[in-house]
C-alpha cells in the first residue's frame, strides 16, 4: 500500500520551483503533454533532477496556474496579471487548448474567472 500511495503522489521540479501534487490531477486533460508523460511512457524515462523528482524545464512561477486548472479546468487569474500572453504560450507548450484559448480572448480584460466545461 505504501508504494501505491508514493506512486499517486507526484514530485514536479518546474524551472526550480517544486510542486508536490496527485498523479491523477497531472493526467487530468487527456492528450495534454502530461497526460502523455504520466500516462503513456514508463516514469523512468522522464528527466528527473538530483533528488529524483520530475523535472520540467519551463516557468515554474506560471506552472502553478496551469495546475490549478488541472486541478479544477477553470482558470482564475488576478485582477492585475500582466503574464497572460506568456501564460498562453505554457498553455500551448503543455497542450492544453482549452486554457490557452480563453487567455486569449480574455487578453484585454481586468478580472479574470473563466468555467471551462
Amino acid at each position: 500500500p505504501a508504494s501505491h500511495a508514493s506512486r499517486e503522489i507526484v514530485e514536479l521540479n518546474v524551472g526550480g520551483q517544486v510542486y508536490v501534487t496527485r498523479r491523477c490531477t497531472v493526467v487530468s486533460v487527456r492528450d495534454s503533454l502530461l497526460w502523455r508523460m504520466f500516462s503513456q511512457q514508463q516514469p523512468s524515462e522522464l528527466p528527473r533532477d538530483s533528488k529524483g523528482r520530475f523535472f520540467l524545464d519551463r516557468d515554474g512561477f506560471l506552472f502553478r496556474y496551469i495546475l490549478d486548472y488541472l486541478r479544477d479546468l477553470q482558470l482564475v487569474l488576478p485582477e492585475h496579471f500582466p503574464e497572460r500572453s506568456r501564460l498562453q504560450r505554457e498553455a500551448e507548450y503543455f497542450q492544453l487548448p482549452d486554457l490557452a484559448r480563453p487567455v486569449k480572448l480574455d487578453q484585454g480584460l481586468h478580472s479574470e474567472h473563466v468555467r471551462l466545461m
